[in-house]
């Protein structure tokens, strides 16, 4: 799984590991490659030093390839990049970013080449940002870069000043680099395979994955505000009868209501089935507040 396999074409790529562990080689939590037929593109950074870092990371992975092939149209590189969760990120402050990884040195934040795109993010990053807060490594993926050669005849110096990226290998060809594209599993296969992950470090955590309001007990958010001016937390779930009461601490924040086609059903069974307690996440949000849970589907009942 690491980043030096001499591996290319579409085929080759298609890794087949099936769970999410890590990978010695590159230091880095690896996420299991997905159907490259479906690989996502990502929003490279045109800046200089960015475009700076790119050129160098796929300068550096393209002269591992060595001299015996080359020059073909629309050849695709693989490599391994970060995943990074950015909340630091003006625009959306749960934007990822990709890096290079790690083996090249530096903070990801140096080694930075682009960003998810907003509409991967609704499906992907919950996941992520999940395995990012749980895993002892940075997490990363597999991907590709697209190259194209150079036609010599028509190759002006001055362009390698502005947005263009030119790189050469082990035969003196030189290439366009085009767009980097993430092998991301799709998104029910990556959250499956968080949960597993996340399983095996914190069993009794409910991920993030999709949010749902629910109704404060009376005085709850009145005491919470007491206890933390967090606008994110953790909350324990607990089974009590047929409900699921959502605490902070001691302090009872809100009854989940199980009913029919109700929004916490699979999580009042799932807590249940984790013996009676679990961790989510929550939020208070302009006076309400927030369940995240993995499961939103109502259970199917008979009649």
């Amino acid at each position: 799984m690491s980043e030096f396999n001499a591996v290319s074409g579409r085929q080759e790529m298609n890794v087949t590991a099936s769970s999410i562990g890590s990978d010695p080689e590159s230091g880095i939590t690896m996420i299991p490659a997905g159907d490259p037929e479906f690989a996502i593109g990502v929003g490279l950074w045109r800046e200089e030093k960015p475009r700076e870092t790119l050129r160098s990371f796929v300068q550096d992975r393209l002269a591992l390839r060595g001299t015996e092939r080359g020059g073909r149209a629309g050849e695709l590189l693989p490599v391994v990049v970060q995943l990074v969760p950015r909340p630091d990120n003006a625009h959306n402050p749960e934007a990822i970013g990709v890096a290079a990884p790690p083996a090249r040195g530096g903070t990801d934040h140096d080694r930075h080449l682009a960003y998810l795109y907003d509409r991967h993010l609704v499906s992907l990053g919950a996941a992520l940002r999940s395995l990012a807060e749980l895993s002892p490594l940075p997490v990363g993926c597999h991907a590709f870069v697209e190259l194209d050669p150079v036609e010599e005849e028509e190759f002006d110096p001055d362009d390698e000043g502005g947005d263009a990226v030119v790189v050469t290998d082990g035969r003196q060809v030189r290439y366009w680099v085009g767009q980097l594209r993430l092998l991301m599993p799709r998104w029910d296969r990556l959250q499956r395979m968080a949960v597993d992950y996340a399983r095996g470090i914190r069993p009794g955590l409910i991920l993030p994955f999709i949010g749902h309001w629910t109704p404060w007990r009376p005085g709850g958010r009145e005491a919470l505000a007491g206890l933390t001016g967090e606008k994110s937390f953790e909350v324990t779930l607990r089974a009590e009868g047929d409900s699921l009461v959502a605490y902070y601490g001691e302090l009872p924040l809100s009854d989940l209501r199980s009913a029919s086609r109700d929004f916490f059903d699979r999580t009042t069974v799932q807590v249940r089935d984790m013996g009676g307690r679990a961790t989510a996440r929550a939020e208070e949000h302009r006076g309400a507040l927030r369940i995240f849970v993995e499961d939103s589907r109502p259970l199917r009942r008979d009649g």
